[in-house]
Order: structure tokens, then sequence, then C-alpha cells
């Protein structure tokens, strides 16, 4: 859009544009609404139970029609109040004069604090964006990874500890453990409940006892769960913090495990062993460059949610005494955050689409280190009673005859070395294709039965 500060709105706003639904000023509106109205039919239950039929159904009405000239209205009367609440409150109130329920206008928001209708739609706003936005991304995402790597659970390649060659793996093994990780973020997020509360100006629902009585706490809880969320007793006037922080911890998590994928595609990039496939200019002067652009776009953006969720997550545990407005404008910065965990998905998942595996050159680079089958070679040489861990670690890091060397030194050792060495880096792989096989059948079983 042009104009826009954040890249969020702007450049990058066709990725994101689902998350309008949920985190945009209109979006809030029409949650604090939908809360309002839920709320609202409770109280005609209590005290106006005549009208409870005709009332529930223009309620329904009038949520369900919120488009944008309510959203106007609703700003219109937020420039003379200067609150964003009371707008939507006399919103309501004059949308049911207009449908003849003047008689319950006096009914809208009684017993209520701001905060009471803030929290249910900041947690149905979180709820609903990451049911329908994130998790479908990074399951996708997911699936893509689980499929490279079942794809790729033979091809053996050099593994780099500390950066330096160590023993043979595949690339698939190594693609598994990041869907792993990924894979559990998923199910901590899936599992996780949003909570809500309905208790006043400082949590001790005085005002809802006026209004309900002794079935006040009844009708706090009523409310929050038949939102789909799960209700929280004891609060301040602003409900704790506890179970959003841990699920935008577990977010945060998520989006690092993302990072750390990217970084390890990127350097296998450097290394030759993977390449993205050619599209559009990748350099305004080198004509032959294809970059792994997606990926470090994907990393840019990852780390930014990482840290913002992070942020979120412990700074909204804190609010000083009863209330204080800090965390306001903090909480409107969800949608920020998981816009540009959105983004990093999904340029990630673009890589994958375009990745290829050079797998002459994961073969030449396995040729030039022969010395990751020493590991193998000390164990079966001590296995038969010969500890040849000083004289391997003499012969350094290989070099063109190193094989030979490791031959010579065997034979000395009395070793036979058709017995001891590797006929190749695939003899060593351990269990690295089933690792990838098995998430692959894990993640296949967990969506068939979705």
């Amino acid at each position: 859009m042009r104009g826009a500060i954040s890249p969020v709105d702007g450049r990058y706003r066709a990725l994101v544009s689902e998350l309008q639904s949920y985190f945009s000023e209109e979006a809030l509106m029409k949650y604090r609404l939908r809360v309002e109205s839920e709320y609202l039919k409770l109280v005609a239950e209590r005290v106006a139970p005549h009208l409870l039929g005709r009332l529930s159904a223009k309620l329904d009405e009038i949520v369900s029609r919120f488009d944008e000239g309510g959203v106007e209205a609703v700003k219109a009367i937020e420039a003379e109040t200067r609150h964003d609440v009371e707008a939507v409150v006399r919103f309501l109130r004059e949308r049911l004069e207009r449908e003849g329920l003047r008689e319950v206008g006096h009914l809208v928001h009684i017993g209520l604090t701001s905060e009471d209708v803030n929290n249910l739609a900041h947690s149905l706003a979180l709820r609903d964006a990451i049911s329908a936005a994130i998790i479908p991304a990074l399951e996708r995402l997911l699936r893509s990874i689980v499929e490279t790597a079942y794809r790729e659970r033979f091809t053996a390649i050099v593994a780099r500890t500390h950066g330096r060659p160590a023993v043979p793996t595949t690339l698939g093994k190594e693609l598994a453990v990041h869907a792993y990780r990924l894979l559990t973020c998923l199910r901590r997020v899936s599992e996780m409940r949003l909570p809500g509360k309905v208790s006043g100006a400082v949590g001790t629902y005085a005002g809802l006892v006026e209004v309900f009585g002794s079935d006040a706490l009844e009708a706090s809880r009523r409310l929050v769960e038949s939102l789909g969320l799960v209700h929280w007793l004891a609060t301040k006037q602003v409900i704790p913090h506890d179970d959003v922080s841990r699920l935008l911890y577990e977010l945060s998590v998520a989006s690092m495990v993302l990072v750390d994928l990217c970084r390890d595609l990127w350097l296998l990039t450097m290394l030759g062993i993977v390449y993205p496939r050619p599209r559009g200019v990748g350099s305004s002067t080198m004509p032959q460059k294809s970059n792994p652009v997606e990926l470090e776009n994907a990393e840019g953006n990852l780390e930014i949610a990482s840290n913002m969720l992070s942020f979120l997550a412990s700074r909204l545990l804190v609010s000083r005494l009863q209330r204080d407005l800090s965390d306001s404008t903090i909480k409107r910065n969800y949608g920020v955050a998981l816009a540009h965990l959105l983004i990093g998905a999904k340029n990630l998942s673009a890589f994958l689409e375009r990745m290829e595996v050079d797998r002459d050159e994961a073969r030449r680079d396995l040729e030039r280190h022969p010395e990751i089958l020493a590991e193998a070679i000390q164990i079966r040489a001590r296995l038969r009673g010969v500890d040849l861990l000083d004289e391997l670690r003499a012969l350094g890091v290989g070099g063109a005859d190193y094989l030979e060397r490791v031959k010579a030194l065997l034979e000395r050792q009395g070793l036979r070395p058709s017995e001891i060495l590797p006929k190749s880096a695939e003899e060593y792989l351990g269990l690295a294709p089933l690792i990838a096989e098995f998430l692959y059948r894990i993640v296949e079983e967990e969506r068939r039965g979705s």
C-alpha cells in the first residue's frame, strides 16, 4: 500500500492479508461488538427474558452485518468520546434503537469494565488467527520439510560440527531434525486454549453481582466458555496474561526453530550441496547469480517475529496494581508479530519449492573428506581389542592418501582393513534414513487423523 510505514502493511501486505480479519482496527471493533452482544443476551435472560428471542436474533444480525459503514460510525463516535470501547457501546445502543429495541439500550455493557470486553476480544482474535492462518501455514511448511526429508533420506552428505567435517549423515535426516522440532511446537500451540475474564473494574465481580446476584460468577463463566475460552477466576482489572504468554513464547520458539533451519539451508547452499533454481533476476550486474533470497528474507522476518513475540510474552505478565494502560498499545502488536512469522514461513516454503540438490557435489564433498570415516574405524578397531584413537588423531584431517595411511596403520596393528574400513560413507549412516522416514510417517498419520 502506498505510503505505508510498516513493511507488513506495505511491501508484504499481500503475504499477510488474511490477518486483517483478526488484527485490523475494524476486526477489533467487530470482536468487541460480538462480546458486548453475547453479554447482553445473558443480561436479558436475567432481567428481560420476554425480549430474549427477538433481541438475540437482532444482535446476531447487527454483528454479522457490521461493515465499513459500521466502522465509520464507531470511529465518528470515538472522535467524540475518545474511548474506543465506549464508542462500540454507544454504536450498539443506537443500532438497537433503530431495530425497535430501545428498552434494552440501557442494559448494554451494564456491570462491565472495558477490559472485560477487550481481553475477550483479544483472546478471540489470537485464537482465530492462529487457528485459521498461522497453524495452517506452519503445517504446510512442515509437510514440505518432511516430504523433502523423505525424498533425500538416502542422500549422504558430510556432517559438520564446529563447522568442520565430522561423520557422514544424510540431507534427509538433517531436515528431519528441524521437522521434529517444528512438529513439537505445533502440537503445543494446537493444544493451548486462551483465557478470558469478566470480573469488573478491579476483579471483584461487584458490578456483576448487582446484575446477576448470587449467579454472578456463573454468568461470568458462561460468557467466557460460550466464546470457547477458558474462564480465569482471580484477576485484577486486567486478566493475568500467563496463558497468552505461554502461547506467545511457544510461537517465539517456533520462529527461532525456523531461523535455525534457514541458516542450515543457507550454509548448504554456500557449500554447493543445495541451490535454488533460477527465478527472476539474481543480480543487477552478475548474470550467473541465483540467490537464496527467500531464505534470507525468511530468516530476517522470523527473527523479528521471535523477538517481538518474546517481548510481548514477558512484558504482558506485568501490570501495576489493579490496572495501567501500557499493555493496551502493546497488545495491538499481536498482529504485527504474527505477520512477520507468517511472512517467514511463507518465504521458507517458497525456497523449499525451488530447492535442488546437487548430488554430484555432495559426492565430491564426501570424497574430499575421507577422515569422516575415522569414528567408524576407531570403534570397529576397539571392538577387536585395539585402541587407535591417538594414532588416528596423529593422521590429521585427511588428504588424498588418507585411506592408504589408515590401511597401513591397521595392518601394523594386525587388523584387516577389509573388516575395518567402511566401503563408503553410506555404510556409516546409522539410522539416518530411518529417522527421516519415521518423521514422514508421523506427520502423514497426524495429517490423516486431523
